[in-house]
C-alpha cells in the first residue's frame, strides 16, 4: 500500500468511526422518556430530535462509504462499486425515513418510522465497515 492509499484508507476509517458515533447518537435518542410525556410538545420534541440525529447520522454514513469505496477502489478490491451502492441506497432510504417520522401521526407511530430508519441507518452503516474495515 502506497502512501496516498494509506492516507485515503486513513480518511475512510476515521469518517467509518464518525458515523458509528452519530448512529449510537441517533439510537440513544430512540429511548428518549420524552416519546412517553403526557405533553404533546415533549413528544414532539424528541421526534424533531430523533429525526435529525438520524439524518445527521445518514449524512455521515454515506460520507463514509464514498471514501471507503475510494479507498477500497484505489486498492484494487473488486465489487467494490456494487458495495457502495447498496450501502448508499440504504443510508438514502433510511434518510428519507427519518424525514417522514414528522408526517406519521402518534408517538408510537413516529416511534416506528425512527425504528426503520435506524435499521436502514445499520444496513448502510455495516456496509461502510466491510468496504473499509474488511479485506477480501
Amino acid at each position: 500500500m502506497n502512501e496516498e492509499q494509506s492516507k485515503r484508507l486513513a480518511d475512510a476509517a476515521d469518517a467509518v468511526i464518525q458515523s458509528a458515533e452519530a448512529a449510537a447518537e441517533a439510537a440513544e435518542a430512540l429511548e428518549d422518556p420524552r416519546f412517553a410525556s403526557e405533553q404533546e410538545r415533549d413528544r414532539t420534541q424528541a421526534a424533531q430530535q430523533v429525526a435529525s440525529k438520524l439524518e445527521n447520522a445518514g449524512k455521515k454514513v454515506h460520507d463514509a462509504l464514498r471514501k471507503g469505496a475510494v479507498a477500497a477502489a484505489a486498492s484494487g478490491r473488486a465489487g467494490v462499486y456494487e458495495a457502495y451502492q447498496a450501502g448508499a441506497a440504504a443510508a438514502s432510504t433510511s434518510r428519507d425515513e427519518a424525514k417522514a417520522i414528522g408526517n406519521e401521526d402518534g408517538s408510537a407511530n413516529k416511534q416506528a418510522k425512527a425504528q426503520q430508519s435506524r435499521e436502514s441507518l445499520e444496513t448502510a452503516l455495516n456496509a461502510a465497515v466491510k468496504l473499509v474495515f474488511l479485506s477480501e
